[in-house]
């Protein structure tokens, strides 16, 4: 992808190898006597690697290397001919000659700037410069040792002085042309433009020893004569970094992908997919305070997106200006498969993967979940597979909320990508807080005390649960009436009342009031309350819970042998939560027969009731939430 510029481009046109057989035969001393100038030394070209092939080639990596294959070079006289004054030879390193020249002082040498020194080696000097022409690296050739026979570069490099070499020399053994590395970390995407000026030396004086250096080569068209100057070449490439990187929580693979140009890119298991273009993307909008839950059937999302985008995501198209948020890639075809959804603002992401036979299924909870629940996730999963466990069919397991007729699902997974709060300042002491509203909850643990398989969930009866393993959540359906369906959130605020305990030791514990008010012990304010989204969900790791409400819930706890007992719960109900509650007094106090319940028991009922309306009126009525609650509900076939 070179070219010359300026007035010497015929100089192109001579090759490598043919300049170096006139060398050789310049060797024996009737040559010396009767060649000309020898022809323009040939431009091998200056390479960028690594590079995809292309016109311009494709970088894609932060850094790169630079090389020239061949240097500048030093042209002289062999004697003076008096008859004939253009009659000239090039002494050539097989006989030793550059080393004799120099010991002449015949050479072109030295690099010393300064008032009264020498600076007349040959030399090269390379510059990249950006999209916008700022340089962003320039280097000189280095100075060669030319006491060795091979002439690499001198290590360390010497200070500018009148005798260093920065040239090549002929022949085709030794050390040739030099390389430097070039860091493009954020420098911007675009076409690069790499800049080779090489500045060749002759002596066209008659006295092969005291004559003048001149910045030249021997004419390509006459080579008894010196062109003079400089020559200089260019090539490009276009800096094209992967705009977005999605990795494996499990370090299974990533996929990187380009919004503009449409392209992405994948690995699975050590092997690398080939590049593709546009035909395999698709691009949705989404509004910004809008929460995206992963599908736990990434194929048929990809495949289908109306099967799992919420009902604000929009289709497309970045190349007309449209940012997006999420993202599908549907490729099924050929030997590289690659089929998922991602969430560009996040990089969470699920797609299953296949690269010649090496298939898997990678995900994210995104960068900031991943940092929180990998070291979890990974012991988890290597526990459950040395038990023949597959930990991404139980993070995919469904959570049916069931009404009759209308219905949502939400996995394990959609409740791992709620982040704990990463709020500083002054805090209150104690940890204990309360959340009303749609409160979500999830613990994961694989403790070290044994257990017995032990599941059920609020789907089958007897409605209730009791663990045996010492932790996660006991269920008892309490004797208070079932809330009725009435509203906008009926799938999940109505049915039986439930009084859920947790006792979360070790493992995972999430909690979030996802609708609703949340007092937050950890806000630097007096009273600290979360109204939440219109701050973000708010999230907590609890060590205990006390819950009172309608909800849908499932509870296992499965056996790992000798690796101990591994305990899932999951939780998405409508009512109130008290989390690390330091006194003894609790919901089970209110409930406790002890108290007379009978007149109690609807009163508290229209409250819980009351409250869980008012909140969803509330928090409803807000522009501001209206996007994560037609999230939530975005499955529901509601009635008009």
């Amino acid at each position: 992808m070179s070219r010359a510029t300026g007035r010497h481009r015929t100089a192109t046109r001579i090759r490598l190898t043919d300049r170096r057989r006139r060398v050789g035969i310049g060797i024996t001393a009737a040559a010396a006597l009767a060649a000309a100038l020898l022809s323009a030394p040939a431009f091998a070209g200056t390479t960028v690697s690594p590079s995809e092939a292309g016109s311009p080639p494709v970088v894609r990596q932060n850094g790169v290397t630079v090389t020239a294959a061949t240097g500048a070079q030093f042209y002289y006289r062999t004697a003076n001919n008096i008859t004939n004054a253009n009659n000239t030879a090039f002494t050539d390193q097989t006989q030793g000659g550059f080393l004799l020249t120099k010991a002449f002082g015949r050479a072109c040498v030295g690099n010393n700037t300064a008032v009264g020194g020498k600076n007349n080696s040959p030399r090269d000097t390379i510059t990249v410069t950006d999209p916008n022409n700022v340089v962003v690296a320039s280097k000189v050739s280095p100075v060669r040792n030319v006491n060795a026979g091979g002439a690499p570069a001198a290590n360390p490099q010497p200070a500018p002085n009148d005798s260093n070499y920065l040239g090549d020399f002929p022949g085709t053994g030794g050390t040739h042309g030099f390389s430097f590395p070039v860091d493009l970390t954020g420098k911007p995407a675009g076409i690069y433009t790499v800049t080779t000026v090489t500045e060749n030396k002759v002596k066209t004086d008659t006295s092969a020893v005291q004559g003048t250096c001149q910045t030249g080569y021997p004419s390509p068209t006459n080579n008894k004569v010196a062109v003079l100057g400089a020559q200089t070449s260019t090539t490009t490439f276009e800096y094209r970094p992967w705009q977005n990187t999605f990795t494996d929580v499990f370090a299974g693979g990533k996929v990187f992908a380009n919004v503009v140009p449409s392209e992405f890119q994948f690995t699975v298991g050590g092997q690398t997919s080939a590049i593709y273009g546009a035909g395999y993307q698709r691009f949705f909008s989404l509004p910004d305070a809008t929460t995206f839950m992963l599908p736990s059937d990434p194929a048929t999302c990809a495949a289908d997106p109306s099967t799992c985008l919420p009902v604000a995501a929009h289709p497309c198209d970045p190349a007309a200006g449209c940012t997006p948020r999420l993202m599908t890639i549907a490729k099924n075809q050929g030997v590289d498969k690659l089929l998922g959804i991602f969430d560009l603002k996040t990089k969470a992401f699920v797609a299953g993967a296949n690269i010649n036979g090496t298939e898997r299924v990678l995900m994210s909870l995104g960068t900031e979940n991943d940092a929180l629940y990998h070291d979890l996730l990974v012991k988890l999963a290597a526990a459950a597979a040395a038990q023949g466990i597959d930990l991404w069919s139980l993070l995919a397991t469904k959570i049916r909320l069931a009404t009759g007729d209308n219905e949502l699902t939400l996995s394990l997974l959609n409740g791992l990508q709620i982040a704990p709060s990463d709020a500083k300042g002054l805090q209150i002491i104690s940890d204990t807080t309360v959340q009303a509203g749609v409160i979500l909850d999830i613990y994961a643990n694989l403790g070290s005390t044994t257990c017995a398989t032990n599941s059920t969930s609020s789907a089958n009866a007897p409605l209730k649960y009791t663990p045996t393993a010492g932790s996660g959540y006991t269920v008892t359906r309490t004797a208070l009436p079932s809330v009725p369906a009435v509203g906008p959130l009926a799938a999940i605020a109505s049915g039986p009342v439930y009084h859920i305990t947790g006792k979360f030791t070790g493992g995972s514990s999430t909690a979030s009031a996802v609708i609703g008010v949340d007092t937050a012990a950890d806000q630097p304010n007096g009273y600290p309350v979360w109204l939440s989204p219109f701050t973000g969900i708010h999230a907590a790791s609890p060590k205990t819970m006390d819950f009172l409400g309608t909800a849908s819930w499932t509870a296992s706890e499965t056996s790992l042998g000798s690796l101990g007992c591994f305990t899932v719960d999951f939780m998405l109900g409508t009512g109130v939560a008290i989390y690390n509650n330091s006194l003894p007094v609790g919901f089970g106090t209110l409930l406790s027969p002890a108290f007379d319940a009978t007149p109690a028991s609807d009163q508290l009922n229209a409250q819980i009731d009351s409250a869980v309306q008012t909140v969803v009126t509330t928090v409803s009525a807000n522009p501001v939430v209206s996007g994560v609650l037609n999230t939530l509900l975005a499955s529901l076939p509601l009635p008009v």
